[in-house]
């Protein structure tokens, strides 16, 4: 056992200490202090900190719409007017102007779907006729050379 003035050790059965000569309290009081139950701060200081509430999830944020840049989604799927087939009927009989508008109508995205249509089924038909017209072609000049040889 120790002073609790000097620190010097000092006897268990001790009153007073030899060194500084304070007075000594029986270490059966210390021990029953220590045993006795504990202050609200030393209690408040030994338990357990309150634990936080897990974290709520959070929603996802609600996915942006955009809209089509220059038609609206209900002007690409809504039937074309009698007026709009016959403004695309002339705008086919320029030439040059008819193949860039095929292109353009039946490739795009911004397009009435059912221009796209008309578009690339006007295109088809160009292409059978183009590849028709070169069959014909080669079967005419293979007959006519033939023809030729016959009577001249």
């Amino acid at each position: 056992m120790f002073c609790e003035q000097c620190g010097k050790e000092i006897p268990e059965n001790s009153k007073f200490c030899s060194g500084c000569g304070a007075k000594i309290e029986p270490t059966e009081n210390i021990l029953e202090e220590s045993m006795s139950e504990p202050t609200a701060a030393e209690a408040s200081y030994f338990e357990e900190p309150p634990r936080a509430e897990p974290a709520k999830p959070v929603p996802p944020p609600a996915p942006v719409v955009q809209k089509a840049q220059y038609n609206d989604k209900n002007n690409l799927v809504k039937p074309l007017s009698i007026g709009a087939y016959v403004g695309m009927l002339i705008l086919l009989w320029i030439p040059i102007v008819n193949i860039i508008m095929l292109l353009v109508w039946s490739f795009s995205d911004t397009v009435n779907v059912n221009k796209k249509h008309l578009a690339i089924a006007i295109l088809i038909l160009a292409l059978i006729g183009i590849v028709l017209g070169i069959i014909f072609g080669v079967l005419t000049a293979i007959l006519g050379a033939g023809f030729y040889r016959y009577y001249f």
